[in-house]
């Protein structure tokens, strides 16, 4: 599957040593990616200083297809597999019926079994991350609107640059210009 990645940081391959640092872990610890151009180069904006302009980049990322057991789904139940296979790795009985009904309340409840903490934390978000990754599921993915799609990454291993583009974006349009190509992967 295509996805895109905006950053205002040019590299060749991602790292999850900055994972956090542009727009938290809301989603979940991992690489942020959007089926939508505009949406990732939104996420392109440089964020130092307030009209601080740099560069703007946009990468095309492929990552495998969804299987029932190689994701969750923020907004929707855990599938029993996955939820085996984690309960198996914590070596706890069950995992509490309020977090099975949600992807996102379940990575959270991995996350604070992990740390031994009450409440949902950077260490727990990675802590789960790392888990699940463990076990095959590679991304979290929740749908802001019924348009677009957004993932998160558990493992930089999972998501394949294959085009940087340096763009520039219209403000008042919401329109992608003057695309230069930096790399893309030889077929």
């Amino acid at each position: 599957m295509q996805f895109y990645h905006g950053s205002p940081n040019l590299f060749e391959a991602f790292h999850l040593k900055n994972a956090g640092n542009g727009t938290g872990i809301k989603f979940g610890y991992g690489i942020y990616l959007a089926s939508a151009q505009m949406s990732a180069a939104h996420y392109s904006k440089h964020r130092k200083a307030v009209g601080e302009v740099g560069h703007r980049y946009l990468y095309t990322v492929q990552i495998p297809d969804p299987t029932p057991t190689n994701h969750l789904k923020s907004a929707c139940p855990v599938h029993e597999d996955i939820i085996r296979m984690v309960l198996e790795k914590l070596g706890v009985a069950e995992v509490p019926e309020k977090f099975r009904n949600e992807g996102k309340e379940f990575r959270k409840w991995i996350g604070m079994v992990l740390t031994g903490t009450k409440k949902n934390t950077f260490e727990g978000e990675k802590a789960a991350a790392e888990l699940l990754h463990s076990i095959g599921v590679l991304y979290n993915i929740w749908k802001p609107s019924k348009y677009l799609e957004n993932y998160a990454v558990f493992d930089p291993a999972t998501a394949v640059i294959v085009k940087i583009e340096e763009i520039e974006v219209d403000e008042k349009k919401k329109i992608i210009t003057n695309r230069q190509l930096v790399y893309s992967k030889p077929e």
